[in-house]
């Protein structure tokens, strides 16, 4: 390994140094600008930068800025973005510049829609593969669950993203488990993002610029994560105007305001959203859901500051809040809370800086509310992080990013407490844990040629759990148990407990074999030292996160992908982009858990975890017109395993018997289609389609009946049964023929004894499939109208299918084979919506 690493920094360091010594034959200067909208202000991302006399561009980053090295000549430079009048000008480049551009927006039009939020040709043209974008129009545009448009349930309709039931928190991305995916908020990492246990998300979809997530080539300035990264852009307040926007729908309203504090320098954004009210719940089937309350609300915050045109702060704020009262029991919650700052400014003309600071702490547990067994358990987890991103562009080929970020964690389990003075709780204390975590990175994007480019990076990881506490060390070569513990360690404050790290490699390269067809490969490693721990299906607010420590090691995953990229245009100017992507993922020190797992409240829980390998491969197959006369859409198929293996060792039992199993989220096939019609200026319909094989099940396929000794026998005793008859004449007739056989008298089977149930290997069953159809109509606002204002109407599972999340069984007491089969349907009926959205 370490050989493999210092070819591969030699390498990097000699195509460095050969291609800069190219360039620099070559007379240029660094061109940089920024592209906004000319009403409001709000710098445009993906706008195209173009330059007469160049078969090459740019186009604007997240923050509408752009950098490009050229020749020393006169250009005509053309800047244009879809929505905004061409822009068109001429300069002189013999020196190094600045150009600011102000795009002003065109009148609604009808002869094209366009669903991309990137430039035309992104897909081929991008060294790395496995990354999906939409905008936060796009979102909007999509038919809605009870009106809400949703960050998560948006990308769930990509290929390669699935999820284990309806109303499920958390997604999975090529194999990986919900805890394996990075989500960041503006650049903060979030531990849970959804409200109503999973039914909607976390995000106001009015804050939302744009979503990328990274399936496959990450970069290397993220890591954390084993799995994938969803980078939630928020946007930045107007600085020349103030406006108003928000929507009412049946479930939950919002509101957005922006504007100036001092115009054309500070600016101000606040978002808001809360639910209504709880009149849902009594439609349910279910007697405790109809008595049951929910309730939850989220806050964005931002305040942006310019000194001049190539520096910027902001502070910006977030809190979510999420409650649910099952019945008149017991109430679980959830909420997130962080502050982050930042500050962004381009040094010089080549070196981009951006640091970043933040405060984060998300809170959950349970609330007992039943007389006198009154109780509180509140796990929390504190993060307090500090990172600096650089950017070294030394030519529009050529560019280096570097930087680093170092984190402190707070890992409470929640101690169980009386909540009221009558209870008869008793305290039980659980343990703090702390660690650290650093990362440093370098990454290289190198244009070798009009054909060739390629993408690398690397990334090192290291992680300490730290001191104060206590643990437990173990017998070794016999599995983790209680019984097991020979010693309690105790180490004091900074002290460091165990230590991780690793190095984590990122390369792509793609070979254009012409403009509109490319063919890339790629390779990634990803290290997690934080795991999220979960007996359930769907993850809840009663899940733990555990710290690494010593045996409990860092999770790490391998992903090799290849992929075929190509784009068609047909004499009507429609774009349709295809690609199919095959990728296999090796994972290392995957969790499961011992039959029966108690993981709550358990503070010896390394005795119910085992760890093993998984694998994951999959073949992604994707087709996308992105821009037409009235029609868009896309339509995906992915065929995908996952599988685990745990294997019995000298610490630990083995997981069904030591042989391979499917994942709980294993799903081999997957369809998905996304329709969007504009039928008028004003109307437009949208559609979107999924089906998904059934995830893995394991079922009880028998049970045995255990009885007391002493019960039997008065049980005998009292139906003379004891001493027993001897044999019973029993005839059946076959073919005509009657025939009598003798068979010894048998208990009738009234006595209630204990019943041990008998399962099938481990996820050996499935349930049922799953497809869902939801429809949606939106209409706009009139083009001059003062109140911009538009209705959305949509019917989420309009084909009425009682989708199974969960089976189980249930037989009559005392009766032999007579169980019956139940299937529960979170959401088993079609739900329209109508929500009303403004801005003025």
């Amino acid at each position: 390994m370490k050989k493999s690493l210092l070819l591969f920094y030699l390498i990097s360091i000699a195509i460095t140094f050969a291609t800069q010594d190219s360039f620099s034959q070559k007379k240029s200067f660094l061109l940089t600008g920024t592209v906004k909208d000319a009403e409001n202000g709000m710098p445009l991302e993906n706008a195209n930068i173009l330059f007469s006399g160049l078969t090459f561009g740019t186009q604007t980053d997240s923050s509408g800025n752009f950098s490009i090295f050229l020749p020393a000549t006169s250009y005509q430079i053309v800047v244009r973005m879809l929505g905004y009048k061409i822009k068109i000008e001429r300069f002189t480049l013999n020196k190094d510049t600045k150009f600011d551009v102000v795009l002003d927006k065109v009148p609604r039009l009808l002869d094209e829609v366009v669903i991309t939020a990137e430039k035309a040709d992104a897909n081929v043209n991008r060294t790395i593969m496995g990354v999906e974008k939409i905008s936060g129009k796009t979102m909007k545009k999509l038919p809605t669950l009870m009106g809400e448009a949703d960050v998560i349930r948006s990308i769930m309709l990509l290929p390669g993203v699935t999820t284990v039931g309806e109303g499920a928190s958390g997604f999975n991305v090529r194999g990986g488990n919900v805890d394996q995916n990075l989500v960041l908020l503006d650049g903060i990492p979030l531990f849970n993002t959804s409200h109503l246990f999973g039914f909607f998300t976390g995000f106001n979809a009015d804050m939302v610029q744009d979503v990328s997530l990274f399936k496959g080539g990450i970069p290397s300035m993220y890591g954390g994560r084993a799995s994938s990264v969803l980078d939630v852009r928020l946007k930045e307040g107007n600085f020349d105007k103030w406006s108003l926007q928000g929507g009412v729908g049946p479930i939950s309203s919002r509101l957005l305001l922006e504007g100036p504090i001092f115009k054309g320098k500070t600016s101000i954004i606040i978002g808001a959203r809360a639910s209504l009210s709880d009149f849902y719940l009594k439609y349910f089937n279910n007697e405790s859901l109809k008595n049951s309350k929910a309730n939850f609300y989220d806050i964005n915050a931002k305040i942006t500051h310019r000194f001049g045109k190539n520096q910027r702060i902001s502070v910006a704020a977030y809190t979510s809040n999420d409650a649910f009262k099952f019945a008149q029991d017991t109430l679980y919650y959830w909420n997130t809370r962080n502050i982050n700052f930042k500050h962004n400014a381009l040094i010089g003309a080549k070196i981009s800086h951006n640091f970043t600071a933040f405060l984060s702490k998300y809170q959950y547990g349970i609330k007992g509310l039943k007389p006198q067994f009154e109780y509180n358990w509140q796990p929390s987890i504190t993060q307090k992080s500090i990172r600096e991103d650089l950017s070294y562009e030394l030519s529009n080929k050529n560019k280096f990013d570097f930087g680093g970020d170092f984190s402190i964690y707070k890992n409470d389990a929640g101690s169980l407490l009386p909540n009221a003075e009558q209870s008869i709780i008793e305290v039980f204390r659980m343990p703090v844990q702390q660690s650290r975590e650093m990362s440093i990175y370098a990454g290289h994007s190198l244009t070798l040629s009009p054909k060739l480019s390629i993408d690398y990076g690397l990334r090192y990881a290291f992680y300490q759990l730290v001191g104060p506490g206590d643990y437990y060390n173990y017998q070794s070569g016999k599995p983790r148990e209680i019984s097991t513990i020979i010693d309690t360690l105790t180490y004091k404050k900074g002290s460091v407990i165990k230590s991780y790290g690793g190095f984590e490699p990122r390369f792509s390269l793609a070979f254009k074999m012409d403009s509109s067809l490319s063919i890339k490969i790629g390779f990634n490693r990803m290290q997690q030292f934080m795991h999220l721990l979960s007996n359930t299906m769907a993850i809840s607010p009663a899940d733990i996160w555990k710290n690494s420590n010593s045996q409990l090691p860092q999770q790490i995953a391998d992903q090799f992908s290849i992929g075929v990229f190509k784009n068609f245009n047909n004499a009507q100017n429609n774009t349709f982009e295809t690609s199919v992507e095959v990728y296999y993922k090796n994972l290392k020190n995957v969790i499961d858990y011992v039959d029966g797992a108690a993981l709550y409240l358990n503070p010896t829980v390394e005795t119910q975890l085992i760890v093993g390998k998984g694998y994951a491969y999959g073949a992604e197959f994707f087709i996308k017109k992105s821009r037409g006369k009235k029609l868009t859409g896309w339509i995906s198929y992915t065929y995908a395993r996952t599988f685990r293996q745990i294997q019995a060792n000298e610490n630990q039992t083995a997981a069904n018997f030591g042989l391979r199993f499917p994942a709980n989220f294993d799903s081999p096939h997957n369809i998905k289609f996304v329709l969007n019609n504009r039928w008028t200026k004003r109307i437009s319909f949208n559609a979107n389609f999924t089906y998904n094989t059934g995830r893995p099940i394991t079922y009880p396929n028998g049970r045995y009946k255990i009885y007391a000794y002493n019960d039997v026998y008065d049980y005998m005793v009292a139906n003379g049964l004891n001493p027993r008859q001897g044999l019973d004449k029993k005839s059946y007739v076959y073919n005509g023929q009657t025939y009598v056989f003798l068979d010894n008298a048998t208990i009738q089977e009234t006595l209630d004894g204990y019943a041990s149930p008998s399962f099938t290997l481990r996820n050996a069953e499935r349930i049922p499939d799953y497809f869902r159809l939801d429809l949606g109509i939106t209409l706009d606002p009139k083009e001059k109208s003062k109140m911009n204002g538009s209705w959305n109407f949509s019917i989420y599972n309009i084909l009425n299918r009682q989708n199974v999340y969960s089976i189980y069984f249930k037989s009559s007491t005392g009766l032999r084979n007579l169980a019956r089969t139940y299937k529960l349907s979170v959401l088993g009926a079609a739900i329209p919506s109508l929500t009303y959205n403004f801005k003025f």
